[in-house]
């Protein structure tokens, strides 16, 4: 059974840049796009299995909630050790 599936989340430029996706397995369709106007992140995935689908999504919001961590970090000015 292919299994397609197609979200939104609120986000920006930055954070786009780096959830594309570089190296996908042969079967398996990955397609990750920025809508500039609404600041939307849309990704899109067709896979054969369930298992797959889940690990893409794991994968893609373990990195979106990190990429805006990293942003608050940067934007607010990081004032840890210093060497």
């Amino acid at each position: 059974m292919r299994i397609k599936f197609r979200m939104r989340i609120p986000g920006n430029e930055v954070v786009y840049r780096s959830l594309k996706v570089d190296d996908v397995d042969e079967g398996l369709v990955i397609k990750t796009s920025y809508e500039r106007e609404k600041k939307m992140l849309e990704l899109y995935v067709e896979t054969d299995s369930l298992g797959s689908l889940k690990n893409v999504l794991e994968d893609y919001f373990k990195n979106y909630e990190m990429s805006l961590k990293i942003l608050e970090i940067v934007r607010e000015g990081y004032k840890g050790d210093i060497r």
